[in-house]
């Protein structure tokens, strides 16, 4: 049986190794690290970090985040000299200006798979219980990306991630993930297809969160291990978007072995990654929320 330690820390390294290290696990180190301050689920924290993140890196967070930068900047005093995270802090109401402006800006293009490659912290998170999580999941989704359909996509990950957690197996985790209410039919069709096809029948974006949950899904389903799942997903179609997902489910599932790693583990983003998943880790001996099954 893989420990509750393999599986926290496996969906952080898995998401770091299969996006080669890509901006996205910056974002998902911000999520982790506000729940470890905070103490519980923080919007409006977890967002001045994503922000002042690109604003002070200008890594690669996705347009939609980008633009809500931009708009952003607009409420706040951009004459002083200096600008801080807490500039980027709003209530949440302003937030959903940015996030409502973000979408008619993108013609309302906003169903894609940022929020879940971001928000799998939120599973592995003892202050979350279980029937809070899908809500709390919508909600950090909401944060950028205004289609219910990325909330949607995230929210099935990160609820397998939670019965993973505690040590249900990969089938009985992926099938009560899809019985969340309301869920659109592009993502329902998702559990019926995805291991039997990794691509829909008909062509979508390239970061259509159903299209790359299907396609995750698919390469976790049919391999036998991490390493077998992320050398697989390398040919998908869309690689760039399926890759960081299948890493994280992948690693969720089996954990991830240290030569997987062994050549990055003292970079210091790779370090940090490891500290806030022991921080998260070390929460569930601690809260009462237990994680027995």
């Amino acid at each position: 049986m893989t420990t509750v330690w393999a599986r926290c820390e496996g969906a952080f390294m898995g998401h770091a190794i299969a996006s080669q290290y890509d901006s996205s696990i910056f974002m998902a180190l911000n999520v982790g690290e506000s729940l470890c301050t905070c103490k519980e689920y923080n919007g409006p924290d977890i967002l001045s970090k994503h922000l002042y993140l690109y604003h002070t890196k200008r890594y690669e967070v996705g347009e939609i985040t980008k633009y809500i930068h931009q708009e952003a900047l607009t409420h706040i005093n951009t004459r002083s000299s200096t600008i801080t995270q807490e500039s980027f802090r709003f209530n949440q109401s302003t937030i959903d200006e940015l996030v409502q402006s973000a979408h008619q800006k993108s013609d309302g293009h906003t169903a894609s798979i940022g929020p879940a490659q971001r928000s799998y912290p939120l599973a592995f998170c003892a202050y979350i219980n279980d029937e809070d999580l899908a809500d709390v999941t919508m909600s950090e989704a909401k944060l950028t990306h205004h289609s219910p359909l990325a909330g949607q996509v995230a929210t099935i990950v990160n609820l397998i991630c939670r019965s993973l957690l505690r040590n249900r197996n990969w089938s009985d985790s992926v099938n009560a993930a899809f019985t969340e209410a309301n869920l659109h039919d592009d993502v329902k069709n998702v559990l019926m297809r995805h291991r039997r096809w990794p691509n829909p029948i008909n062509e979508t974006h390239p970061a259509y969160a159903p299209t790359i949950l299907n396609a995750a899904l698919h390469y976790v389903a049919t391999s036998r291990s991490t390493e077998e799942a992320i050398e697989a997903a390398a040919y998908a179609k869309h690689k760039d978007y399926c890759t960081p997902i299948v890493g994280i489910l992948a690693g969720a599932r089996w954990g991830v072995p240290e030569k997987m790693f062994k050549d990055h583990k003292d970079t210091s983003s790779l370090v940090a990654l490891r500290t806030t998943a022991n921080r998260l880790i070390n929460l569930w001996s601690t809260n009462p929320c237990d994680i027995s099954v």
